[in-house]
């Protein structure tokens, strides 16, 4: 899995087949709003901690540093881990599939991510999430008939789960995540999708 997740993952996803990524990038102008939107919706306090999970290159990471907040991220991608700022280096790691060998944190981000989770192994990978975070914040594509929502999210060889909305609330509740609030709408994150179809994330977050 790890060597899926490699250069031309990230660089050059669309002529290699695997992804939506092109030159895939540090872009300020849109990583720090997404990182106040964040502390925002959670109120995140000084103090708090704050784990990315799946951070890819750490972008959001840097960008949550910017604004004060206490930040670190893992990635199974070691490519990505390599490529990440030098601002952050000793916030971010590359780790291997399904452990548990990062920090405890307040808040755990998971972005687009659980997707990308062979369905024998994500009550695996939940069941670490409940035990290393107080709090969760996710965003995952929606499926329905087997099929992504949104046409786009099938272009990336790794989305593995495409379920609806009571399927995943289900697979919260059995991790643990027993207060839960759940949305497709995602207000101020990933508006781009939002305008192709308003029911096609789900945006989840509690403890």
């Amino acid at each position: 899995m790890n060597d899926f997740f490699n250069k031309s993952y990230y660089e050059s996803g669309p002529q290699s087949g695997k992804s939506l990524y092109q030159n895939y990038r540090w872009i300020p102008e849109l990583t720090i709003p997404l990182a106040h939107h964040v502390v925002r919706f959670l109120d995140i306090q000084p103090g708090d901690t704050v784990m990315d999970f799946g951070c890819a290159k750490g972008y959001l990471v840097y960008a949550l540093k910017l604004l004060g907040v206490q930040a670190h991220g893992v990635d199974i991608s070691k490519y990505a881990i390599s490529q990440s700022p030098k601002e952050i280096n000793g916030s971010v790691k590359a780790i291997e599939p399904y452990s548990n060998d990062f920090i405890y944190s307040d808040y755990l981000l998971a972005k687009d991510i659980l997707e990308h989770i062979p369905y024998d192994s994500l009550d695996r990978q939940m069941e670490i999430l409940r035990e290393r975070c107080k709090h969760i914040f996710a965003i995952i594509p929606l499926g329905k008939n087997g099929k992504y929502i949104i046409p786009a999210y099938e272009m990336d060889q790794s989305h593995y789960i495409r379920e609806d909305i009571d399927w995943w609330k289900d697979k919260f509740k059995r991790a643990g995540f027993n207060d839960c609030s759940f949305s497709t709408d995602l207000g101020a994150f990933k508006q781009n999708w939002q305008e192709v179809n308003d029911k096609g994330n789900l945006l989840a977050w509690g403890f």
